[in-house]
């Protein structure tokens, strides 16, 4: 019998004997009794392990008691049972209710309720005024059997495939109610302007800043009431004042009312969240209170519990509240702005600066809860494994830029749970009083961060609170989430005293900011530069973090970052390479390649794991996580060892054990860099103005400027500007619709700028054209004479340059230069060129091993890798390319080369051919040429391999 067979078996036999049982006598059995008779079994037919708390595990819901069930596959939820007694209604709407909110807030799509005498199916995702138009379907017990497909969807087999998510796709409301983390975003963000705007009104001799410090303590405040309600730590506090005073007409009272319940909440939990703050005595309209305060029970019919919550959930909404800022405007700023949306502006001089001017301008991006739980599973798990937990020398741990406290928070959970299991006090249940002292113990103990924002650090507070929130008792003050500059030391001699006294840190974690120096002031960065060896070349501050972290460490310890992966090849990460090459303090790599981690943003990560000690080995892998994302149960990293020697100074290059030979085979004694054969490679230049100096042809004397004026100029001091668009794969198609003015002249010592008198008397109305527009060169960044290029590079070097190739490349994209070159210029964004020094090599072969399928393949080892595949073309990557030297006495040798000299001559032949087509003629012609150009492509790519002696395994490699 197939599984589902077996399955409608089973169920025939629990319909038959619950039949059986005459209706007095069911009315009669306790929801335990009908969970474990009745309802697991039904699920256990159809295939879910009801005993693998993994798969089938009590979920923790409004009463505190465990009632519900999260049904898991790979340890993501699926979906939510709630089960019920038999006498209890289903019609009953607060049951409807509750089990949608309840799935809704964990941002899961299905909710199911049942008494095994019936069970109905819930969409959470449909928005529905009435919570019985969300449901899907139904059965009872005179339709499990009749109605058996369906039942069917329910099973493991099916549920592991998507089914039910795919008939309801079939069957949806058109109106989707947002996922909880937008909805809350959505609403914090309402409530913060509609309280910014109130106050404003009332207090108007108040900054922006002190406002919206104002609005934040408050709404912290009533998230933390909240929460404590829906814990029920504390009666409905919030709710039942507005509506008593209501009841009485004493509305107006509301915001003393507030002040007065805050008071008591400070007598009870000692916290600094409660503690008098200038935001009491700010005078705000009830209605504007009253409207927050209901909001934050119920939103599209569906209440916020705030205790099922995840604190990712939570962490996501702040760190995006965290990115706006209120700001005074300028008068400039004042004036009504063309296309400005309503929701941007706030009345009487305030903005609200979007996300991208705050927190994202600091470099700073929220972490996804996949790599924030791998990372601390990596950090403070492994810690804890090797060394256990010692009350009297507990774990430290820190964040160096805390945000909302993701990281800290995930930290706080691993430890908590490890002492849990460790002194006999995991178990599903009430929280006691031990579980609070020890919570208490980890929370002050073990738990440090600091931001440099302000109102970051007292979030990450409430966040901390919240997790040791369990009772109506004092909760610590949290002095060790502190606000500083992480990137100076007396931060943490202020702050964390004893720490730094007794060896430091056990473990620091975290997100850095990606930060690049340019935009730093001044003083900072000589600030830098004075107590940073990693603070040298244009860097980015994440380097500084993991400089700044080793300080920190005792020996032994351990870091793990999610940074920008570009330190492992840019020039700027030599002094970070090297700290942590010649230390042996790499641990282990995770490469996230061109995958984006972060929403929004395009940043290439990867995970960086360092332990302050000698490592001989470190564990590498190089993974693309698909436009999916991974959650922190289904993100698994294979792990491959590699030697700490394999490290240098120089541009690491993550290989694993597969291609691993092939790199040795491309760095053996008969190869020799790019840049070493010799040969140079230039960057084009760069104007600084190309809308001044770059023309539209019209003729030979008169050109086009951007804005359509029509200027005569000597065509003796114009050249053709080349682009990336105009060459391509042995390919060189420049177009001649623009010109650009080069006032530079050959003579024998090279390319030079022409003197200014000489330019003025040789060509006069080039020279006048640009004193038309000398105001404006003369704001460019960087020049030195006022009609020069601002970066005139290697003008010399182009003229003698054989090959060119892109800034960007997804291929091999190197294109044979014509002899004569004196009549181009290459743009800085065109390229770069390339000049062989070597000359018994012929360029021919050259070109054909640049633009082989192997040699593209180790640029891309090397290389910054983009989205789509684009890799960067630059002198640092290219001059790394292994070039296979040849010796020409040796008969075999010499022949491989001609060979190759021979099909590239043929294929830039052919390149030609295919480019005289014109579009949309000759297509037989053109279809023959394509496919003779692929064979050649593909030979070309057969003789490199068998000169540099790649397997078939290897070469299979390569080809994937």
């Amino acid at each position: 019998m197939t599984d589902q067979e077996l399955a409608y078996v089973e169920i025939e036999k629990l319909v038959r004997n619950f039949k059986k049982i005459p209706a007095a006598q069911r009315k009669g059995m306790n929801e335990m009794q009908t969970r474990l008779g009745y309802i697991l079994p039904l699920f256990s037919a159809l295939g879910w392990n009801t005993s693998n708390m993994n798969e089938v595990s009590p979920e923790e819901k409004v009463s505190r008691g465990w009632v519900d069930f999260s049904f898991r596959i790979g340890g993501v939820p699926r979906f939510f049972l709630e089960t019920k007694r038999v006498d209890e209604d289903l019609n009953d709407p607060r049951w409807v209710k509750q089990a949608i909110d309840y799935a809704w807030t964990k941002s899961v799509t299905w909710a199911l309720l049942s008494d095994f005498e019936g069970l109905r199916v819930f969409n959470a995702e449909w928005q529905e005024s009435n919570p019985f138009r969300a449901q899907f379907f139904e059965f009872t017990t005179d339709t499990y059997l009749s109605d058996f497909e369906r039942l069917w969807w329910l099973s493991r087999e099916q549920t592991a495939i998507g089914r039910l998510d795919k008939e309801g796709e079939k069957f949806g409301r058109s109106r989707k109610r947002l996922p909880v983390t937008q909805e809350l975003f959505s609403d914090l963000k309402r409530w913060r302007e509609i309280l910014f705007k109130d106050l404003q009104a009332y207090n108007p001799i108040l900054s922006a800043g002190d406002i919206d410090n104002a609005v934040l303590r408050l709404l912290n405040r009533l998230i933390f009431i909240r929460t404590a309600e829906d814990r029920q730590v504390e009666s409905p506090r919030l709710r039942a004042l507005v509506r008593e005073l209501k009841d009485k007409g004493q509305i107006r009272t509301l915001s003393a009312g507030l002040s007065n319940l805050f008071r008591e909440m400070d007598g009870i939990y000692n916290s600094e969240l409660f503690a008098k703050h200038f935001s009491e005595g700010l005078d705000i309209t009830p209605a504007t209170l009253e409207e927050v305060i209901e909001g934050l029970y119920e939103k599209n019919f569906v209440r916020y519990n705030f205790n099922a919550l995840d604190a990712d959930v939570l962490g996501t909404v702040y760190e995006q509240y965290l990115g706006s800022v209120v700001a005074d405007k300028s008068e400039e700023e004042n004036k009504p702005k063309k296309g400005a949306q309503q929701d941007e502006l706030f009345s009487g001089g305030m903005t609200v600066q979007e996300r991208r001017t705050k927190r994202k301008s600091q470099g700073i991006y929220y972490t996804p809860a996949f790599v924030t739980k791998y990372i601390v599973q990596q950090t403070v798990g492994k810690y804890l494994e090797e060394n256990g937990y010692n009350p009297s020398r507990p774990p430290r741990v820190l964040d160096m830029a805390c945000g909302s406290g993701s990281f800290l928070i995930e930290a706080f959970d691993v430890i908590d749970n490890f002492v849990a299991k460790l002194r006999g006090q995991a178990r599903i249940g009430e929280v006691d009083f031990n579980d609070r002292l020890r919570q208490m113990e980890v929370l002050q103990s073990c738990i440090f961060g600091v931001d440099k924002d302000k109102q970051a650090v007292e979030v990450a507070r409430l966040n901390l609170l919240l997790r040791g929130l369990h009772s109506r008792e004092k909760l610590p003050m949290l002095e060790n989430i502190a606000n500083g500059d992480s990137l100076h030391d007396e931060t943490f001699t202020k702050f964390f005293p004893q720490v730094i006294q007794d060896e430091g840190f056990d473990i620091v974690i975290g997100n850095p900011p990606y930060v690049r120096i340019q935009t730093l002031d001044k003083s900072e960065v000589e600030y830098f530069k004075q107590n940073y060896l990693t603070a040298t070349g244009s860097y980015d501050i994440y380097v500084l973090f993991v400089e700044q972290a080793l300080r920190l460490l005792k020996p032994g310890g351990m870091m793990g970052y999610i940074l920008p992966n570009k330190f492992m090849q840019v020039d700027y990460g030599l002094e970070l390479r090297k700290l942590l090459s010649e230390n042996k303090y790499v641990k282990k790599i995770v490469d996230f390649k061109e995958s984006q981690v972060f929403e929004g943003a395009t940043t290439y990560t990867c995970l960086l794991f360092l332990k302050k000690q000698d490592n001989p080995s470190f564990e590498v892998l190089r993974v693309n996580i698909g436009e999916e994302k991974p959650t922190a149960e289904t993100f698994t990293v294979p792990e491959i060892n590699k030697a700490a020697t394999s490290l240098t100074e120089k541009a690491w290059l993550l290989s694993n054990n597969s291609t691993k030979s092939i790199f040795d085979k491309l760095s053996n004694s008969k190869t020799v860099s790019l840049l070493d054969l010799p040969s140079h490679i230039s960057r084009g230049s760069s104007s600084g103005a190309d809308d001044i100096y770059i023309l539209g042809r019209i003729d030979d004397n008169h050109f086009k400027t951007g804005d359509g004026k029509s200027v005569e100029i000597e065509p003796e001091v114009m050249r053709i500007p080349l682009y990336a668009t105009d060459f391509g794969r042995y390919l060189f198609r420049p177009k001649s619709q623009e010109r650009i003015i080069f006032p530079y002249v050959v003579g024998s010592e090279g390319y030079t700028l022409i003197a200014e008198n000489e330019f003025k008397e040789s060509y006069p109305r080039a020279y006048q054209y640009l004193v038309s527009q000398r105001e404006r060169l003369e704001k460019r960044k960087d020049y030195r004479t006022w009609y020069a290029f601002s970066a005139p590079r290697n003008l010399n070097v182009h003229v003698t340059s054989q090959v060119v190739v892109p800034l960007l490349a997804d291929k091999g994209l190197y294109a044979k230069l014509p002899k004569d070159t004196s009549n181009f210029c290459l743009m800085a964004s065109g390229g770069f060129s390339i000049s062989f020094g070597d000359e018994n090599l012929s360029p021919e072969y050259l070109l054909g091993l640049l633009n082989s399928s192997l040699l593209f393949w180790y640029l891309h080892q090397v290389s910054n890798v983009f989205r789509g595949g684009w890799i960067t073309c630059t002198k640092q990557y290219v001059g790394q390319l292994p070039i296979r030297r040849i010796n020409f006495e040796n008969l075999a040798e010499k022949y491989a080369h001609d060979e190759i000299v021979k099909l590239v001559e043929k294929m830039l032949e052919l390149q030609k051919e295919r480019q005289a087509i014109r579009p949309g003629y000759e297509f037989d012609h053109a279809r023959d040429l394509d496919h003779e150009i692929k064979r050649v492509d593909e030979e070309i790519d057969r003789r490199v391999y068998a000169l540099y002696g790649l397997t078939e395994e290897e070469i299979k490699i390569v080809e994937e």
